[in-house]
């Protein structure tokens, strides 16, 4: 089997998971419609690599770093693209800390060029 048909079969199934409410991987995509995908809308299939992306809101007085998932091939623009997230400003401290696993992106379901909260639940503790 491909790199890419495992990657859609991991999607598949995490996906399955998620519709029906068992399993960690329902934490992993955020809340409804907090992880909607940012990124190009003809972006079909799953990125072939992504970022993990700290982010130090500015004037916020304590250090509450928020995470997120980009799916981009550099850090550099990993932390550009972050700025299409609503809510986030160019002067936000924006850190690229390492890359996305395969798992990662599949279970995110993480487009290439999208962005999408990245929020840990008991599947990846």
């Amino acid at each position: 089997m491909s790199r890419k048909a495992e990657r859609r079969t991991i999607a598949h199934s995490r996906k399955t998971l998620k519709m029906s409410g068992r399993g960690g991987a329902a934490m992993a995509g955020g809340l409804p419609g907090i992880g909607a995908e940012t990124g190009p809308p003809n972006a079909a299939e799953l990125a072939n690599c992504g970022w993990l992306v700290e982010v130090h809101l500015v004037g916020e007085r304590e250090s509450d770093p928020r995470f997120f998932a980009v799916g981009t091939h550099d850090a550099g623009e990993a932390e550009e693209a972050i700025l299409r997230f609503p809510g986030l400003v160019r002067e936000d401290k924006r850190i690229a800390r390492r890359r996305l696993t395969d798992e990662e992106i599949a279970c995110l379901g993480l487009r290439a060029g999208g962005v999408r909260p990245y929020i840990l639940g008991p599947s990846w503790e």
